[in-house]
Parts: structure tokens; sequence; C-alpha cells
């Protein structure tokens, strides 16, 4: 068990580094090739494509849950598989009602909401309309890749995520590089990855499941796990208007020229978040299991030991991102452009999500106790009271405002909110929590920061893959401070050790 749990965690480290870095290395070409408007349009589809990944009425997570807790029990597969058909007719019904709504919004979409100054209205109506048609199929690849993970069989799906991310963005490259730089083909070759990849899942899904006649959808199968579902559905709703209304409006009121190197901005700030995904992939089936099987204590030192690991990840990123982000864009864009307007927008969204990718980790243990009753509270109390703030800076500041707005409700909610939520499930480990879990490397990261300041590197002299490579090298050096303030990660780098010598 627990090297599977080693090897679901490395795999999807691995997956979700991939993912990342073959993105990072080809959207500058993206900005490049298609021009900055065009891009604009790619970062409002990703946009949209975050806000259906986080509304899929909680069936995802909720099949996690269901299939981590009942795939090794008698006539489990079976429950499960009763349990997919249902959920899937479900989607079925709200995807439809998506596709013809985004489909028959495109006009007001082009004319009214975005700001298009050099693109063909007709050329953004054909491409929104694909839009439509992808985030449709997108509730069923999240719908099967949670149940993969319920699976823990996280190394079959993060080599297809590899291969995903290869075709989606090294074969757009190769599109608009040699073929066409027209926007509309770039949108008609995603769609067609996007309808492949759902094939794939699907095919793996039914090939992990018992083979039945058809079942038919019932309302009993689903109705153990519904209280469940709706409670992550209605966060999931609160949580886009909180998440994502600032990228939403500055769709409307940036142009989308500006739209465009917003979204490259976003992108590097998210993957600082998106490097704790692949733990919690691997940690919260684990985690559930150890509860349902009442080893509480496992679980909890399961618990700690994820939140070591991020903070070694999630600091020893974020330190060089947020003191050299003009730098970083410029090395990865070659733009000074993007890399001035977009340097204080990233250093605000990449502590925020920094922030975001440690405070996590209170939801997963009301997750794994399968109640989220106090999530949900603070899901509708917190966000009434920080809408308002974000339309007002988004509308007055435009990216700068949406950003600080970000990092300072990241903030707010992990100082009150994460020691509450360790006081109801888990009585007592707030303070060695912070103190041993996360506070060895944040202070680590400060004095490594303070110290590169004193130093001030002149990057002037530097071309942009020295650049890079110097902040590689930087980061590659906290990281390895950060690890060794550990004990878990040195005995575990000394066991290593020894078994390579």
């Amino acid at each position: 068990m627990k090297t599977n749990l080693k090897k679901n965690t490395i795999a999807n480290y691995l997956g979700q580094f991939y993912s990342i870095f073959i993105g990072l290395l080809i959207l500058p070409f993206y900005l490049e090739y298609l021009g900055a408007e065009a891009y604009g349009l790619v970062g409002f589809f990703t946009m949209l494509t975050t806000m259906m990944v986080l509304l899929d009425m909680g069936f995802s997570q909720a099949l996690i849950r269901e299939t981590a807790k009942k795939k090794d029990k008698v006539n489990g597969l079976l429950e499960i598989k009763q349990t997919l058909r249902t959920l899937e007719s479900a989607i079925i019904v709200v995807s439809t009602v998506i596709f013809f709504g985004i489909f028959f919004s495109t006009e007001w979409i082009t004319l009214h909401w975005l700001q298009i100054k050099e693109l063909n209205f007709e050329v953004v109506e054909n491409c929104i309309k694909l839009m439509g048609f992808m985030l449709a199929i997108r509730w069923y690849v999240s719908l099967y890749s949670g149940m993969v993970s319920g699976l823990e069989q996280q190394v079959w799906l993060n080599i297809y995520k590899i291969i995903i991310a290869t075709l989606r963005f090294g074969g757009g490259f190769v599109l608009i590089f040699f073929i066409s730089e027209k926007i509309f083909y770039f949108f008609l070759y995603q769609t067609f990855i996007a309808t492949v990849e759902i094939a794939v899942l699907n095919f793996k899904i039914y090939g992990n499941l018992p083979s039945t006649k058809f079942l038919l959808p019932t309302v009993n199968s689903i109705k153990h796990i519904a209280p469940f579902a709706v409670s992550i559905a209605f966060t999931s709703g609160v949580w886009i208007l909180y998440t994502q209304l600032d990228k939403l409006l500055l769709s409307h009121y940036i142009p989308l020229e500006k739209y465009g190197i917003f979204a490259l901005v976003v992108t590097v700030s998210n993957a600082v978040m998106l490097l704790s995904v692949p733990l919690s992939q691997a940690i919260i089936p684990r985690m559930t299991s150890l509860l349902s099987n009442n080893k509480e204590r496992e679980m909890l030192s399961l618990y700690s030991k994820g939140t070591q690991f991020v903070s070694i990840v999630i600091f020893s990123s974020i330190g060089i991102i947020s003191l050299y982000s003009y730098e970083l864009l410029f090395s990865w864009t070659g733009n000074v452009e993007v890399a001035t307007w977009g340097s204080p927008v990233l250093f605000w969204y990449a502590i925020g999500n920094a922030i975001l990718a440690i405070g996590a980790f209170q939801y997963y243990l009301q997750f794994v106790h399968g109640n989220l009753k106090y999530h949900i509270r603070i899901n509708i109390i917190f966000p009434i009271l920080i809408l308002p703030i974000i339309f007002y800076t988004v509308k007055n500041y435009g990216a700068i405002g949406a950003g600080i707005t970000w990092f300072s409700a990241q903030l707010i909610m992990f100082l009150i909110w994460t020691p509450f939520v360790h006081h109801k499930f888990a009585k007592g480990i707030h303070k060695d929590w912070m103190v041993k879990d996360i506070m060895p490397s944040f202070l680590v990261t400060i004095i490594f920061l303070v110290i590169l300041k004193v130093i001030n590197i002149d990057f002037s002299v530097f071309n942009r893959i020295e650049i890079f490579g110097v902040l590689v090298c930087l980061g590659i050096v906290l990281l390895a401070f950060n690890t060794m303030v550990y004990r878990s990660a040195r005995d575990l780098i000394i066991v290593k050790f020894k078994q390579f010598i």
C-alpha cells in the first residue's frame, strides 16, 4: 500500500510537472504566432474551462471518495458502475444545456462582452461555438479522471495526461507554425483532441469495471452520495464566483489583447497552485481509506507529511517567482511589454495561489471526513463579503487591483479559517502543523530571498536563456535547503542514498 502511494505521488508529480512544463514552453509561441488578441481568446477559453472543471456538480469528487471506499469490497465495482451510469445520465442533460446556452450566446459574447479590435467577429463566434462543445464534454473528462484517481491508478492516468498534453500543446504548436495561424483552425484541432481524450478515458474506465448488461440510471444508486455531491456542487459554484470572477470581469474591462498577456501571467501563477495537486490526488483516497478503517492517527500523520512536502515545493517556487517576476516573464516570453505589464500582477497572484495551495489542506481534512457543512458555511459568508470588493477593484484598478485583492483574501482565509477547521476535525494539531510543517520552509525561504536581495544579481549581462538558467539554479538551491529542514525529508533522502550506494 505504501509503495502504491509513493508510486502514485511520483507519477502525479511527473505528470503535473510535464503538463506545466510543456504548457509554459509552448504558450509564448502561441502568443507570438497567433497574436496577442487571438491569444486573448485562448485565455478566455482557459478561464471558462477552469470554471466548468470546478462546477461539475460535485460528481467527480464524490465518485473519487465512493470509488476509494468500495473498490476493494465485495460487489464494490458493480455498485460503482451503477453509480457511474447514473451520473453520466445526469451530466448529459446539464452539458447539453451548457452547450446550447453558449451556442446561442455567441453573438452577444462577441459584440458586447469581449473588447475585440482586429479579429473577425464571425470567426470569433465560430470559435466560441467550438468552446461550448469542448466545455460540455469536459464534464465527462473530469468524471472519468476522478474515477481513475479513486481506483489509485495514477500511474496510468499520468501517462495518459502526458500524451494528451503533448498532443494539445505540441500539436497546437505544429499546427500554427507549419499549417495555419488562423485561430479557428486552432480551436478546431483542440476540439478533436478533446474528443479523443474522452474516448480514451471511457474505454479505460469500463475496462476496469465488470461486464454487465446495460444498466439503467437509478436514483437509489446515487442517493447515498447525493448530500456529499450537492454540498460540493454548491460550494464549487460559490468558489467559481470567488476565484474566477476577477478573471471573468477582466475579460470585459480590459482589451482582449491585454487579456492575452493576463492569461499568460495567470498560467504562471496557477502553476504554483498546481504543484500541490499531484499530492492531493494521491493522499486524499489514502486518507479516506485510513479514516474509514479507523486509523485516524495514521491519517493525520499522512496529513502532516503531505503538508511538509507541499511546503517544500511551494515555498521554493514562490520564492523565486516573487523576487524575480520581471526576469521570469522576460526570459519566458522575450517580450518587454509582457514582462513590464505582467510582473506586478504575477507577484500578487502567485503569492495568493501559494497560500491557497497550503491552505487547501484544511479542505482535504473535511473532505475525507465526508463532512462539508463548515466548508459550505464559509463559502457562503466569505464570498458575500469579498465579491463586491473584487468587482470594485477590477473595475477601477484592473489586473493589479485584482491581484492584490486575491492575495489579501487568501491570507485572511488562511489565518482565520484553517485553525477553526483543525479545531473541529483534529483538535490540537494546528500549532504543530504551523510550527513544524510550514514555518521551517517559510523561514528558510525568507532568509534565502534576503540574501539574494543583498547580493543584487545583475541580470542585464545575461541573455534570455541564461536568465532562465540562473533562476532555475536558484530554485534548485532553495529547494535543497527547504528539503533539509524537515526530518522526514532528510530521512527519505538518506534511505534512498544508502539504497543507491
